[in-house]
């Protein structure tokens, strides 16, 4: 919503709800016998206002606040005056507070009496339904319809606000805000009862802007709030003929107070409220009149911008008689400036936006020619170079300097022409190479700046901004959440690289046959938050909520998707298509990646994951197979993290469910564990079998493998013959110590249970391999002694078998810390006298128990470690062509 009540904070909100001391306290609708009081007043009020819907009636412009009586408000009073009202008012709420102190234990000290006054309602109304909810917004807006009527202005407003905050939220959609526990019919009251409520506002805001000063600064912010809520009436109405007129009558009077452009800008939105008025009333005079006296308005503005162009024309002239003097910005004559046509004169640049940690970044547009280089004037090879649109970062050093020093000069709309020597043009980034190539000699540009952008740098590195237009209303999408998303893609020069409006246009008459359009008629995409959604559109939609619209520029953007989601043949040939025509090209023609490209994001809407069993979408064992099928596929794509949250997820809801379907309901757990047990092990495998990992990578390995053997055992408890059990069983048997016999044996059970489950076909396979591998080498293994190390089929070599686990007992059994780095030394030497093969190396993984060593004991361990490892290494790059061949 906007309005008053979506603006920087809820005090804000309610800055009209209090007046000074003894004119109006907060009024409050508690208790049943109060409420009672206002149905009665609501009984007696009807009748007079037959639509329910406005405080004034046809007759509601004979209203005259300007006869209220000086003390009745803050109405026509000094600075003096009001600063002494403002003193009054914060002592009466601070009495208010005192006063009710026992019931408002519970907010923070320091919070406003408008904040206070929030925090109470949102509480109040956790404890409401629906039909309460919309019962006492009826009462609020009731009682200040009454209070309007008696002229007290600020009184009224209090209660239209009161009404807002109770129903606003029932505007949502039941379907998707089913916590809100309110129907369709309801929905339908509180969007009446706002579009109502709104109407009134924008009414008593014009109303008191009528009564300022003309050179109070008051009287702009209040006629912009009557704009909006006049704006969010229409929103929720677009033909509520009330709700244009008064907000016509705002843009009106706001145009009183604004420069000549900017005024004829907000008549002509004035002017197109009170023709909307007139096309749906025909017969309203009021609206005619109107219309015809902004119109007249709008002329005379018009007239006297052509007398002031001609002045300004006139000196113009005489300027470029006389000519322009060139400046040198920097004091070296390495950039100079003439100025060719001035711009708005205004002062825009900021220093602290060139900070490298800055937390707000300036993007500035503008449009540059070379028109000439070499020679100290560049009057040697005269270019005449295509302006070029682009857009960079001030201090970005992927432009050049000169250009960035050259924008800083100048104001908006400001033509000027810049002779810069080769040392202020050396960039070799994405942006520069948009630029005409000085080729390294001194070069003349002339240089438009059209307009500068302020953006929040979320990491303060320059390398991602954001910049949020609307953020729009209900909640934040959260993880695995749906978001119908439009989107576009735009260059640094302002084209665009991609929309997801593009469609096939098939025209026999173009050249190809193809062309490329948008359709603003196509759905918006539905994108998986965390799962399918490409990286930078994901973080503009987690910064919206439902309605947003929201940019992010990068640095340099991952590949565009190569398919829409969803499988839709035609989006996903219009999204290859948009790829091959809108690819960035390089001046050699090769493609390039995305850098310095803005993402906009406009979300429709967001449609909330399902929160489980609890949740009214819930759809019993259907909504476990769903869960565990889309894992599936997230598996199958590579996509492990995304995978393994769904899976989760499934494990998390099966715990909660009892009773009915429970065969069913363990199938679908015991298989999501065996999922997941599956996937951990895998990930942790292959970090196992390596020797020069980090200790943290190593420790996530380890408790990956872990994890996977607590599944397995609640497996073998609850579903021992279960081809899932068996096949995580084989899986942790080679990833812990390379049993492949063992692993075998638990395969080929598995394959009796199932002979056709794909896991179960190629894990076998896989494993008789490294069988046929493990026999190939013990074969050709030799005799005990100084050389190759005996060994014993189906089993590791037994030396360095044995050193390992010495190593594994004498690191954990001693409690002394001396005599177990002794046993450590001694069997670390014993080690190093030991000739060690590369395969067995890879069978006993010693190098994992050599890096754990090396990382808890002191420097004889240290050092032994270092130098077993190292000769381990140089011996396997003439070891393993000897026993590969």
């Amino acid at each position: 919503f906007g309005g008053l009540l979506l603006l920087d904070s809820h005090a804000r909100a309610l800055e009209f709800c209090l007046t000074p001391a003894g004119e109006h306290r907060i009024a409050r609708v508690r208790g049943h016998s109060r409420a009672r009081q206002h149905v009665a007043r609501r009984a007696q009020i009807a009748p007079a206002m037959p639509d329910g819907a406005d405080a004034a009636g046809d007759g509601d412009e004979e209203v005259i606040i300007e006869e209220m009586e000086p003390d009745s408000g803050t109405f026509g009073a000094t600075d003096g005056a009001a600063a002494a009202a403002a003193v009054a008012m914060n002592k009466e709420a601070n009495a208010a507070k005192d006063e009710s102190a026992g019931e408002d234990d519970e907010i923070p000290e320091g919070t406003s009496p408008q904040e206070a006054e929030m925090l109470k309602i949102d509480k109040e109304k956790k404890t409401m339904s629906a039909s309460d909810k919309l019962e006492r917004s009826i009462l609020w807006k009731a009682e200040g319809n009454d209070l309007f009527k008696k002229n007290e202005i600020f009184k009224a407003v209090d209660c239209y606000y009161h009404a807002i905050l109770y129903c606003r939220e029932l505007m949502s959609n039941p379907q998707y805000y089913p916590k809100l526990e309110h129907n369709d019919f309801q929905r339908k009251t509180a969007q009446d009862l706002c579009e109502s409520v709104y109407t009134n506002l924008a009414l008593v805001q014009t109303k008191y802007a009528n009564t300022l000063a003309p050179d109070d600064a008051e009287m702009a912010k209040v006629l912009e709030e009557a704009v909006k809520s006049g704006s969010e009436a229409l929103k929720i109405n677009a033909k509520n003929v009330k709700a244009m007129f008064r907000r016509g009558m705002a843009r009106s009077m706001l145009a009183k107070g604004a420069k000549n452009v900017e005024a004829q800008k907000i008549l002509a939105d004035a002017k197109a409220d009170f023709l909307a008025v007139l096309a749906e009333d025909p017969q309203n005079r009021d609206a005619r009149v109107e219309a015809k006296a902004v119109q007249e308005r709008i002329k005379a503005l018009k007239k006297e911008e052509a007398e002031h162009e001609g002045k300004t024309f006139a000196f113009g002239a005489t300027l470029s008689g006389i000519g322009a003097k060139e400046k040198d910005l920097l004091g070296d004559g390495s950039v100079k400036k003439r100025l060719e046509d001035a711009g708005d004169g205004g002062v825009w640049m900021n220093e602290d936006w060139l900070a490298p940690d800055a937390a707000v970044k300036c993007v500035v547009h503008i449009t540059c020619a070379m028109l000439s280089s070499g020679g100290d004037e560049g009057k040697d090879v005269k270019c005449g170079t295509a302006p070029v649109n682009v857009s960079f970062i001030l201090g970005d050093t992927d432009m050049h300097e000169g250009i960035g020093i050259a924008a800083r000069s100048m104001t908006i709309g400001e033509v000027a022409n810049f002779t810069m020597a080769p040392t202020r043009l050396r960039a070799e980034g994405n942006l520069a190479s948009l630029l005409p190539d000085p080729n390294g000699v001194t070069s003349v540009w002339q240089i438009k700046l059209l307009k500068f952008v302020i953006w929040q740098d979320t990491a303060r590195n320059g390398e991602r901004l954001q910049k949020i237009q609307e953020e729009g209303y209900g909640r934040f999408p959260e993880e695995l959440s749906e978001v119908f998303v439009h989107w576009r893609v735009f260059g640094p020069d302002g084209s665009m690289v991609h929309s997801s409006r593009n469609t096939i246009d098939l025209r026999s008459g173009t050249a190809g046959g193809l062309k490329q359009v948008e359709d603003e008629d196509k759905e918006a995409p539905c994108y998986v938050l965390s799962e399918n959604c490409w990286e930078p559109l994901a973080i503009v939609c987690r910064s919206l909520r439902q309605g947003g619209v929201g940019e992010l520029r990068m640095k340099r953007l991952p590949p565009l998707p190569k398919e829409e989601p969803g499988g839709d043949a035609t989006a996903s040939a219009s999204a290859q298509l948009s790829m091959m025509m809108n690819k960035f090209k390089s001046k050699d023609g090769k493609e390039q990646d995305l850098r310095h490209c803005t993402v906009r994001a406009e979300l429709e809407r967001v449609v909330p994951p399902l929160a489980g069993p609890e949740d009214a979408r819930w759809e019993g064992v259907a909504a476990l197979v769903q869960e565990r099928y889309r894992a599936e596929l997230l598996l199958e794509r590579g996509a492990e993290a995304a995978g393994l949250v769904r899976l989760r997820r499934v494990v998390a809801w099966a715990a909660q469910l009892t009773g009915a379907n429970a065969a069913a309901v363990a199938s679908e757990a015991a298989a999501a564990r065996a999922s997941i047990g599956w996937v951990l092990a895998c990930r942790a495998a292959p970090i196992l079998d390596l020797g020069n990992v980090t200790s943290d990578v190593l420790a996530a390995a380890r408790r990956d493998l872990q994890e996977a053997e607590d599944q397995c055992a609640w497996l073998e408890e609850h579903h021992p013959n279960s081809p899932g059990t068996r096949c995580l069983r084989a899986k942790i048997l080679v990833a812990q110590d390379d049993d492949f016999a063992g692993a075998h044996a638990q395969l080929l059970e598995a394959q009796k249970v199932a002979p056709d489950d794909k896991r179960v076909q190629q894990e076998l396979r896989k494993v008789k391999i490294e069988l046929r591998n493990v026999e190939e080498q013990q074969s050709r293994a030799q005799a005990p002694g100084r050389g190759l190390l005996r060994r014993v089929p189906g089993q590791a070599p037994i030396k360095v078998v044995e050193i390992r686990d010495s190593l594994k007992r004498a690191r954990s059994e001693s409690s002394d810390d001396a005599a177990r780095e002794e046993a450590v030394v001694k069997l670390l030497r014993q080690l190093e006298t030991t000739r060690i093969s590369w395969e067995t190396v890879m069978e006993t993984r010693i190098g994992v128990e050599l890096k754990s060593c090396q990382d808890g004991y002191g420097a004889e361990a240290q050092r032994l470690c270092a130098q077993i490892l190292g000769r381990l290494k140089d011996e396997s790059k003439e070891q393993r062509p000897m026993w590969e061949s």
